[in-house]
């Protein structure tokens, strides 16, 4: 319903309202109310509502609207179930047409593409008893394959989290602001109930007998117990590795993985008056956590051991164009490092420089969490090893996300987690599906700018290729572009992603 705002005291009120409730003034001192702009994720909106409709932020980041944000308004999208699907080119996620920002990484409907909905029509009902261990995205869509096919069996969700299952990726793009929990969640628990998934939060996973086919148990009570299955998915995720670096294990240092160390990294910034800090790790995530605490209003250094930023993913011309984006943009940024120790007030290298830091953030990458699946004896190289029907080396059981690789290709991007769920729950419940691999790109939204990679950087010693580059000092935009006998294997775009979609379809 449409409202009005009453210019004397302040309140909104439904439209048609003839005298204010709250200081008695009549209809005439009533004015329509104005549209305001989310700068977290975009979505325009009428003033007056306390958190933003689409990712649930309070207030302090509305701005009003401009002309230019009415006439790109995008409504929200139907939650029915006949609407259209869009994939984000940044992160793969899938999602109803119509959402003014992706909901898993927050950029813009021009990163959208129209998409066929996956549809089945396999159908086998049992009494049987399905396990997914793990509460990320790959078990909320293993959990969903399952159910789509099989309406009566039982399909159980034990996380070690005491969250459903979340978007992830924002965690670090919004590393202090208080989007809250409700922002994140993929379903909330309505979708659990109405699909009859059990969800146990904060259970650890001590073991699984793959003879007796059983699990054993860590309840949040400190009690202990087993589960038996029929069918189990392995989906256990990453952890963060945390080098052995003197001082890593001091209270202000923070690795962020998930929640409760997003919400632990604010309550350190309150605590110790925090000012400034230090993101050990110029990856994506260090990059936009970096990112994320200067809009926060910390003075923020990132210190990378590498020679450049993202040497894996860039050529050295986009790497240092990058590192001096970011300094340009107030993060400063310090290459080939080598980190002596974190103190409690610094970060000190072995040359003796000290940054100081009353925060430090941990980006030094993810290790797949492989250990239960170890010790029971299902294989592992470096990975939980699957084949193209996301099976393991042993019987009914099958795995799924940042834990697994796929004929010995890793699995550890947004898009590839939800995929290969969605593969696991759909041969565990008896059907015939065969993942296709997905390839992994590069994306980064910040430092007041924009990059994306995919494929070779050109830096393979084996390789020749013909390559097409375009850099703009002034607009501050490069483009690169690799080819091998005629085909395009590699191209790395910042400033202006706009060819990002095209660049995707060719390299298919």
């Amino acid at each position: 319903m449409a409202k009005v705002k009453c210019t004397i005291c302040g309140a909104y009120l439904p439209e048609g309202t003839e005298e204010c409730p709250v200081c008695g003034v009549s209809s005439e001192c009533f004015e329509p109310v104005g549209m305001v702009k989310c700068t977290f994720c975009g979505a325009v909106f009428e003033e007056g509502i306390d958190t933003c409709p689409i990712c649930n932020v309070g207030p302090e980041y509305f701005e009003p609207a401009t002309e230019d944000d009415l006439a790109s308004r995008i409504q929200p999208a139907s939650t029915g179930d006949g609407g259209k699907l869009v994939k984000c080119l940044v992160c793969g996620a899938e999602f109803e047409e119509g959402a003014v920002a992706c909901p898993v990484c927050g950029v813009g409907p021009e990163n959208f593409i129209s998409v066929e909905k996956k549809e089945t029509s396999f159908r086998k009902d049992t009494d049987e008893v399905f396990v997914i261990l793990g509460g990320g995205p790959a078990a909320k869509s293993a959990a969903e394959a399952i159910r789509i096919r099989n309406h009566t069996a039982t399909v159980t969700i034990i996380t070690q989290e005491s969250h459903l299952p979340y978007n992830r990726p924002m965690l670090t793009k919004g590393i202090v602001r208080d989007f809250g929990y409700n922002g994140l969640v993929m379903e909330g628990p309505e979708w659990y109930e109405k699909n009859d998934i059990n969800f146990v939060p904060e259970t650890v996973v001590l073991g699984v007998d793959i003879a007796a086919k059983t699990v054993s148990l860590r309840y949040s009570d400190g009690s202990e117990g087993q589960l038996g299955y029929d069918k189990l998915i392995y989906a256990l995720g990453a952890y963060c590795f945390v080098p052995p670096i003197k001082g890593a294990d001091l209270g202000h240092v923070v690795s962020v993985r998930s929640i409760s160390d997003t919400d632990r990294v604010k309550q350190i910034i309150a605590d110790r008056s925090a000012s400034k800090a230090v993101c050990i790790g110029g990856g994506v995530m260090g990059l936009e956590g970096a990112w994320g605490l200067k809009e926060g209003g910390l003075e923020v250094t990132v210190l990378e051991t590498a020679p450049g930023l993202l040497p894996r993913q860039l050529d050295d011309t986009a790497s240092e164009m990058l590192k001096e984006l970011c300094i340009g943009a107030g993060v400063d940024v310090v290459t080939g490092v080598k980190i002596a120790e974190i103190t409690e007030n610094a970060v000190v290298l072995d040359d003796g420089t000290e940054y100081e830091a009353q925060l430090v953030i941990m980006s030094t990458g993810m290790r797949p969490y492989t250990k239960v699946a170890e010790d029971s004896g299902i294989a592992v190289d470096k990975w939980v090893l699957a084949d193209s029907s996301m099976r393991t080396n042993v019987a009914d059981v099958y795995t799924a996300g940042d834990c697994c690789s796929v004929n010995g290709q890793a699995q550890a991007f947004w898009a590839q987690a939800v995929e290969t769920g969605r593969i696991a729950g759909a041969n565990a419940a008896g059907d015939d599906v065969e993942y296709k691999p997905i390839g992994s790109s590069l994306v980064i939204e910040a430092m007041n700018t924009s990059v994306f990679a995919l494929g070779t950087n050109g830096k393979d010693p084996e390789r020749k290729f013909r390559s097409e580059q375009i850099k703009d000092d002034v607009k501050k935009t490069y483009s690169k572009y690799y080819y091998d006998h005629g085909k395009l294997v590699g191209v790395i775009l910042i400033g202006d992603i706009s060819g990002m979609g095209t660049a995707i379809t060719k390299m298919k």
